[in-house]
């Protein structure tokens, strides 16, 4: 049962579909300029405990047109808001690959489209929905988005080699050639 001001925490998941915290609605998929994020539930106790609590829990489908080895297994997730616009935003933490924690407010969250994700956590305020009284929407309060390394397999082995520009051999005038 729903109390006043419950908070449901997600732990050490990720996102599903592309995110929009910038709120552009080109990279909504409806056209919506709503800052918004699909979150993987990693349990399915907790998905029933989101349902018990009266949040519609979502989940993938089948692919029509393709074959699977296995038997397919749905991935159980929910949408949660972001309202950087509210009186009370919530407090977005980028962690970056070098271990930094950045706050990311309104202007600065939109860059969290745009990095690969290792892992989300989060905690999120229960809302009761205008139009759909017993129903709840999850509005995020706290969350952290922990930025994966590049694909690229060298980046951490040659990171301690920084090029120095002053090292770099340019030509005095641009007509020169090196050679």
């Amino acid at each position: 049962m729903y109390t006043k001001r419950q908070k449901v925490n997600i732990d050490d998941t990720r996102f599903i579909y592309a995110t929009n915290f910038s709120g552009d609605p080109s990279r909504d998929r409806f056209g919506s300029d709503k800052r918004r994020v699909n979150v993987v539930i990693p349990t399915q106790e907790q998905a029933d405990y989101l349902v018990s609590l009266g949040v519609k829990v979502k989940q993938t489908k089948p692919n029509p047109e393709r074959t699977y080895d296995e038997p397919y297994v749905p991935t159980l997730y929910v949408p949660v808001n972001v309202n950087m616009g509210s009186k009370w935003p919530p407090r977005v933490y980028w962690i970056t690959t070098a271990g930094k924690r950045l706050l990311c407010d309104a202007d600065t969250v939109g860059q969290l489209d745009f990095i690969r994700v290792k892992n989300v956590c989060l905690q999120a305020n229960l809302v009761e929905k205008r139009n759909a009284p017993g129903e709840y929407s999850l509005y995020a309060d706290v969350m952290y988005v922990e930025q994966d390394a590049d694909a690229d397999p060298y980046a951490e082995r040659y990171a301690r080699y920084a090029a120095p520009e002053a090292d770099m051999a340019e030509p005095d005038e641009p007509n020169d050639t090196p050679f």
